[in-house]
């Protein structure tokens, strides 16, 4: 992965590294293509310049998009981003001219992937729920027909698949499947039609939007009520210690009781996240787009610490892509093992966790501001939006230790009595 202290070791090291060309690199996957940088030395000058990179027929491709430092790093991956991922994923070439080029014979799986591909670009954390949605086993994909051409998806066949969805119960579900199928058929129709790419996209042949004519369901919208007792979370967690060694998610689940986070924030760990000597998690980029640093509770010390990452610097990676993050799916389907064996727990997910976290913690006394920071919701009002640079690390220091003895009392069994609230700070003290 490119960073700015990378380009400026390359540029440093140049004229010492008697390589006439050295070349930085970002990530990217099987037929994306990848943003590059390449540093040149010529006599004792050194140049630096951007490239979009792909290959075609066995040949490396490249097109130039600008020159270091006049084009930053930021502004180099936007314009990949916008400009040429799009079309090298969708097999076609960023160096033609700027018309149209047509994909009028474009299957439904190669729209889908396209858009996945998309959001794996912009950072998008979303990007595996979609590829599951779109792409999966019982995904829209299969169920219109991997091969169907994508302007040949009808009302019907939409409305059909979601329908079967809800009618299994999976109401939610339906409409996060409707969310991204009407976000990816979008997609194509902005890359057909956006005035603002300096790099003609590519035009999927598709006219309107299959699934605007759709209504959303406003029951799949409305928020969860699902939280465990503590109880109910004591018997998780214990259940959860013994599955670490036939699980590679266990310890993901019991990461996100300790700390409330998101799925594929926690799904994401590794190693460059978590800072040892301050027992902290740090994501670069999360949800809503804002980094976002945690204090850890001491419950989750020692599950970081018999953590290893994969060679690709995944703690929690695919069972058959090791270089991309575990599903959710392998989340869902170990609570589904935990609910088969206690039928009597009322059914929950594991994004469940996430509200049993901001609920318990709320029983143990810390301010609803705190919580709201310890799990990085957005903060929408102006001051926070545009003047507070504040980072609430004493608070949140404070919050967590106040959770890490709650949580200490609910895995003791002190507490699974109906949850009483405690003043902010007294459970840490206690």
């Amino acid at each position: 992965m490119i960073t700015e202290a990378g380009i400026k070791a390359a540029i440093r090291n140049a004229p010492l590294s008697g390589k006439a060309v050295t070349e930085l690199k970002d990530d990217g996957g099987r037929g994306e293509g990848r943003l590059a940088l390449f540093v040149r030395l010529s006599g004792e000058r050194v140049t630096t310049e951007w490239y979009a990179v792909w290959w075609r027929d066995e040949k490396r491709k490249m097109a130039k998009l600008g020159t270091y430092p006049t084009m930053g790093l930021a502004d180099a991956r936007k314009d990949f981003r916008e400009n040429y991922a799009p079309v090298i994923s969708a097999g076609g070439d960023p160096t033609g001219p700027r018309a149209r080029r047509t994909r009028e014979g474009a299957t439904v799986k190669e729209l889908f992937t396209a858009y996945v591909e998309h959001l794996k670009a912009a950072g998008k954390p979303s990007w595996s729920f979609a590829e599951h949605v779109l792409l999966g086993n019982i995904g829209a994909a299969k169920a219109f027909g991997e091969d169907t051409l994508a302007n040949r998806v009808t009302v019907d066949d939409v409305r059909d698949h979601l329908a079967t969805i809800y009618e299994r119960g999976a109401i939610v579900k339906a409409g996060s499947a409707r969310g991204y199928l009407h976000a990816a058929f979008g997609f194509a129709i902005r890359s057909a039609n956006s005035y603002t790419s300096k790099v003609g996209l590519v035009d999927w042949g598709l006219a309107f939007n299959p699934v605007s004519a759709i209504p959303t369901d406003p029951d799949a919208s409305r928020a969860g009520e699902r939280h465990l007792t503590p109880a109910q979370l004591r018997s998780f967690w214990q259940w959860l210690e013994g599955r670490d060694d036939d699980s590679r998610v266990a310890p993901a689940l019991r990461l996100e009781i300790c700390t409330g986070q998101r799925v594929t924030e926690i799904l994401q760990l590794g190693p460059a996240a978590y800072d040892k000597a301050e027992e902290m998690l740090d994501w670069s980029k999360t949800k809503n787009g804002m980094p976002h640093a945690i204090p850890l509770p001491t419950q989750a010390v020692p599950i970081m610490e018999k953590l290893i990452a994969n060679k690709h610097g995944l703690y929690f990676p695919h069972a058959v892509r090791p270089d991309e993050p575990a599903s959710i799916d392998s989340m869902e389907k170990l609570v589904q093992r935990y609910l088969k064996k206690f039928p009597a727990v009322p059914h929950f997910t594991p994004r469940d966790l996430r509200r049993t976290w901001k609920t318990l913690s709320g029983a143990a006394g810390i301010p609803k501001e705190v919580r709201d920071r310890l799990q990085n919701h957005a903060m929408k009002d102006v001051s926070s939006r545009h003047y507070d640079r504040y980072d609430y690390l004493v608070e949140k220091r404070a919050g967590m230790a106040t959770w890490s003895a709650y949580l200490d009392r609910i895995l003791a069994g002190e507490l699974d009595n109906p949850v009483t609230k405690v003043e902010f700070g007294k459970a840490a003290e206690a």
